[in-house]
């Protein structure tokens, strides 16, 4: 057996209950409690369906993928999953250990972030399949909502999840092997927790220039699957409220004063197109390569 297999095998017996494993089944389970119970239950009361009501019910799980996944849950995720990964080593001190047997201290490190990156992907999976019987659960409750299911939107939108989180993904296998702390890896997820909220949605000259940044691009790559009207972007859900309406002028009391004309502002003034997929695609897949083998290479150095 090559000393690599010997490596992937011994990974795979240290994650048999590590929490990284508990992470991947355990964050999905809390992402559709809260979806279920905030988002889609109400719907459950309906008696008819107007349109506007069955607009909304049809893409809504695709939605709330990209808004309250993208937005919230996976950013974490992406800080925390690696930092558990490396968990062990740092917690039992067992680098020395490892290092004194005939294994290359770069295949532990490649090994770590091949781990990674297949829990990332099978967490994703498991959202998926969640959803999919979450919403025959709630047509069997309530046949009104029995709507066929967007399958493909939302493999489309989990898919551009997973690739656009190839970079800060690596960057965090990176820094997890480099700093023996879960606390710097959830500030470094709080940080582009926050980067998502704050640049998301904002109207730019050049859109690539907020989309190609590490953190913003998962929500950006995936947001394309739901991306309607002229804007750049859909804006997060934690600054709906506090995005300008259209057609609407706000006065410094606070009153809103609606203003009436003959073409539209975004006629008017219609902003640059957005960022090409192939562009964040690219992106995503060189910058991800990138950081992973600055991290390999870094991984072979004399631990103290």
């Amino acid at each position: 057996m090559r000393p690599f297999t010997r490596l992937m095998i011994a990974e795979g017996l240290k994650l048999r209950r590590s929490p990284a494993l508990r992470l991947v089944w355990l964050l999905p389970l809390l992402f559709i409690l809260v979806e279920g119970l905030f988002i889609e239950r109400p719907f459950l009361s309906l008696r008819s369906l107007t349109l506007k009501a069955q607009t909304a019910w049809d893409l809504l799980q695709v939605k709330m993928v990209v808004a309250l996944w993208g937005g919230f849950f996976h950013p974490l995720m992406l800080a925390i999953l690696p930092a558990l990964v490396f968990r062990p080593e740092h917690r039992f001190k067992t680098w020395r250990h490892l290092h004194t047997m005939p294994l290359a201290r770069r295949g532990i490190f490649l090994a770590k972030a091949i781990y990674a990156l297949l829990l990332s992907a099978v967490l994703l999976i498991l959202i998926g399949l969640l959803l999919v019987v979450e919403r025959k659960f709630i047509g069997w409750m309530n046949p009104l909502l029995a709507l066929p299911l967007h399958g493909l939107q939302m493999a489309k939108a989990l898919g551009w999840l997973w690739l656009g989180s190839l970079p800060v993904l690596a960057l965090y296998l990176w820094v997890s092997d480099r700093i023996n702390s879960l606390a710097v890896p959830v500030v470094f997820g709080l940080v582009g927790l926050l980067l998502t909220i704050a640049l998301t949605g904002q109207e730019l000259p050049q859109p690539w220039r907020r989309d190609l940044i590490p953190w913003v691009l998962p929500y950006a790559a995936a947001e394309q699957v739901i991306h309607q009207g002229p804007a750049q972007q859909e804006g997060h859900m934690a600054l709906k409220e506090f995005q300008p309406e259209p057609n609407v002028l706000r006065l410094p009391s606070g009153k809103k004063v609606r203003t009436r004309q003959n073409v539209p502002d975004e006629v008017l003034f219609p902003p640059p197109p957005p960022t090409p997929a192939w562009l964040l695609a690219a992106f995503s897949l060189g910058t991800g390569a990138l950081l992973l083998g600055l991290g390999y290479a870094d991984a072979g150095r004399n631990r103290v």
